[in-house]
């Protein structure tokens, strides 16, 4: 009886049980806003901006076409009317004399020269933008997938062959090569856009993915996959891509604010989407600067929006790459 009072039982400590997805994301994005507060910030923008692509009829309010939204060459109106909010502008003309064109609420960006709605134009162009860059970016990443985890897991004459292919593509200058394309192929369209933008962007970002495959096809994971007879094809789906996941995710992000800064580029040249019901940032540049003497503000607003996303992607991308450095990760404690 003593004996068995005089016994100490020691609890076993509870373990903590592993979070799940749901757990291992809050806990990710928690981390994101944490020690990276740019990139969530970023991140904030660009869910922002996806949902406006996402539903532009619900927050445009005139269509991207109509030229009867208001009265041509509109100053933007957030404010109260005749503030610096909202300015009431005085047009000179030497047929019909002067007038003021007062801002209005129901164009908060103001008009352009044809009197349609800038707020609603932006609205579409970010549809425009979100479809090119997302849809460039699934293609070169296929691509780059192929090329660069092929490239890295082989070696030899095979990867030496590759690679002065992937030199020679980067070698030419990449707008030139968008210039001629959409020219000999009658005129660009988005899906023209989409395969070429991916094409070209799959051969840059293949060098990334190589590197990635050279720094792991040695570990030892992937002799024991060896060993149990698993083939070079499930070795390089089920091993070799989920460990270079983080790269790819970083080279992602980043290549979707290249390609609609591309994109934007090609419009203002006037090699781009030429279509009055599907308007993009660039082409509204590319409008805006030939009243830019007399109006500058016009092209305020599609530029503010090209540098917001473009800039929102790239910072996204840097923090993502910090977040996803198995390098780093320790020394910022796990998602969970």
């Amino acid at each position: 009886m003593a004996d068995a009072a005089a016994q100490v039982v020691i609890a076993e400590p509870l373990s903590r049980p592993a979070p799940g997805t749901f757990g291992r994301t809050v806990g990710f994005f928690r981390t994101l806003m944490r020690t990276k507060p740019l990139g969530f910030i970023s991140l904030i923008i660009i869910l922002l901006l996806a949902v406006l692509a996402a539903f532009p009829g619900a927050f445009a309010t005139h269509e991207p076409a109509d030229t009867r939204a208001g009265v041509r060459l509109q100053k933007y109106c957030l404010g109260p009317q005749d503030t610096f909010l909202c300015p009431t502008v005085v047009e000179k003309s030497a047929t019909f004399g002067d007038r003021n064109v007062p801002g209005k609420l129901s164009n908060p960006f103001g008009t352009d020269q044809l009197g349609r709605d800038n707020y609603s134009r932006i609205v579409y162009g970010a549809r425009n933008a979100f479809y090119v860059g997302v849809g460039a970016v699934v293609i070169s990443t296929a691509l780059a997938l192929f090329i660069g985890v092929t490239s890295g897991y082989f070696g030899g004459r095979y990867d030496a062959v590759l690679q002065r292919l992937v030199d020679a593509v980067m070698a030419l200058p990449v707008l030139v090569v968008l210039l001629a394309a959409t020219t000999m192929l009658g005129g660009a369209t988005f899906g023209k856009l989409i395969v070429l933008l991916g094409l070209l962007g799959g051969f840059s970002g293949s060098r990334v993915i190589r590197s990635a495959v050279i720094s792991v096809r040695s570990a030892q994971f992937l002799e024991a996959a060896r060993v149990l007879g698993a083939t070079d094809a499930r070795i390089m789906v089920r091993h070799v891509v989920p460990n270079i996941f983080g790269p790819l995710m970083v080279q992602a992000t980043i290549g979707i604010g290249s390609i609609i800064l591309a994109e934007a580029a090609l419009s203002f040249l006037g090699f781009g989407v030429v279509d009055p019901d599907q308007p993009t940032w660039g082409q509204m540049l590319q409008i805006s600067q030939q009243i830019a003497s007399i109006r500058p503000d016009q092209l305020v607003w599609p530029g503010l929006f090209i540098a917001l996303a473009v800039f929102s992607f790239n910072m996204l991308g840097d923090a993502l790459r910090d977040l996803l450095d198995p390098r780093l990760r320790g020394a910022r404690g796990s998602f969970g």
